[in-house]
C-alpha cells in the first residue's frame, strides 16, 4: 500500500502520469494546486494515512482561510483524481474523498461578509509587542499588517528586493513549501501570479523593522528572514504562526488566521479612502474584480453610485 508523503506521491504522478497525458493549460493548473496543497500540513502526511476526516480538515482549513469555492474544488478534484489513479493501481484500497464535504456556495457568500480582521484595538496591542522584534518572526506580520503581503512573499524576501532610497520594497518570489524536518525548501522564483510580481510602498513601521533586521544582520544579501540555524533557508510559515498565535494568547487576543493579518490591511486602506484599483495592486491581485468580490461587504453594490448615471 502507498505509504510515501502526501507530497511526493501526488509529485510522481504529475510527472510521470499527467505531464504527457493533457494539455498543458489543463497540466499547468494541476501543478497550481499542486503547490497550494504543499503549503498544507496534509503534504506531509503518509497517503495510507489520510482518511475522510484528514480531507475534510484540509478542506476546512482552505475555506476558513478565505480561499475561493473555485480554488477549493480544485484542490479536491486534485486529491481526488490521484487516489483515482492509486486505485486504479491496486496501491491505494478505499476512496476516503467520498465521504468529504465541501462548503455550500451559501456559506461562501456568508463568509465574504464577515472576512476575519483584527480590530484597531487589537492592531496596537499586536503592533507595540510586534515592533520590539523579540522575535524574528515578529517582522513578517509587520509586514504583513503595514503592506498587504502574503506570508509566503514575506519569508521569501531578500535584501535585494528592498529599495531603500525609494522606501519600497520588490516582491519578486513566494515560498511555496518548506520543510525544516528534512531540510527540505522551495522558493518559487515567481510569486503566486504575474500581477503578485509588483513594488510596493514601504510605512513607516515596515521601514523601521527592516532597518532593525539589517542592523542586526550586517549584510545586503540573502534572505531578510533567515533562519539562525542556517541562514540559506528563510523561517517556515509554521514557525511564524506558532509566534503569532503565542503571542495572541498573551495579549487576550483571539488568533483569527495568519490570512487575516493582510485582509486587516486591506480594511484600514479601504477606511483611509484606497481606490479598489488601488487595493487591487498592492495587493497583487491579478484582476481587480478578485479583490471587489473578496472585499465587496467594503465597497457595497454601487447603488448610490449608478443612480447618480440614470437620475
Amino acid at each position: 500500500m502507498e505509504n510515501r508523503q502526501l507530497y511526493v506521491a501526488i509529485g510522481e504522478w504529475l510527472e510521470v502520469y499527467k505531464k504527457n497525458s493533457v494539455k498543458s493549460l489543463t497540466y499547468d493548473r494541476l501543478v497550481t494546486s499542486y503547490r497550494l496543497l504543499q503549503k498544507d500540513l496534509i503534504a506531509d502526511y503518509p497517503v495510507n494515512e489520510i482518511d475522510c476526516d484528514t480531507m475534510q480538515r484540509y478542506i476546512g482549513r482552505l475555506f476558513n482561510d478565505g480561499y475561493s469555492m473555485s480554488t477549493i474544488k480544485k484542490q479536491f478534484n486534485l486529491m481526488t483524481a490521484y487516489w483515482k489513479h492509486g486505485m486504479s493501481r491496486g496501491t491505494i484500497e478505499k476512496p476516503v474523498y467520498l465521504g468529504v464535504r465541501l462548503p455550500s456556495e451559501d456559506l461562501e457568500e456568508i463568509d465574504k461578509d464577515e472576512v476575519p480582521t483584527y480590530t484597531p484595538a487589537e492592531q496596537d496591542k499586536l503592533l507595540q509587542k510586534l515592533m520590539t522584534l523579540d522575535k524574528i518572526q515578529y517582522g513578517v506580520i509587520v509586514l504583513m499588517l503595514e503592506g498587504g503581503l502574503r506570508v509566503g512573499e514575506a519569508l521569501a524576501l531578500r535584501w535585494e528586493d528592498v529599495q531603500w532610497g525609494r522606501r519600497a520594497i520588490k516582491i519578486r518570489r513566494t515560498l511555496v513549501r518548506m520543510s525544516t524536518e528534512r531540510g527540505v525548501t522551495y522558493v518559487q522564483n515567481s510569486p503566486k501570479s504575474k500581477t503578485s510580481k509588483r513594488t510596493i510602498p514601504l510605512s513607516d513601521r515596515s521601514l523601521k523593522i527592516l532597518q532593525k533586521i539589517h542592523e542586526k544582520d550586517k549584510t545586503d544579501f540573502g534572505y531578510i528572514f533567515a533562519r539562525s540555524d542556517d541562514d540559506s533557508l528563510p523561517y517556515s510559515y509554521s514557525s511564524v504562526e506558532f509566534h503569532i498565535k503565542k503571542l495572541c494568547k498573551d495579549l487576550g487576543i483571539s488568533y483569527k488566521g495568519m490570512h487575516a493579518f493582510r485582509h486587516t490591511f486591506a480594511t484600514n486602506c479601504y477606511e483611509r479612502g484606497c481606490d479598489v484599483k488601488i487595493l487591487s495592486k498592492l495587493l497583487g491581485h491579478a484582476d481587480v474584480s478578485i479583490t471587489y468580490n473578496i472585499y465587496i461587504h467594503l465597497y457595497g453594490d454601487a447603488l448610490d453610485e449608478m443612480r447618480k448615471v440614470i437620475d
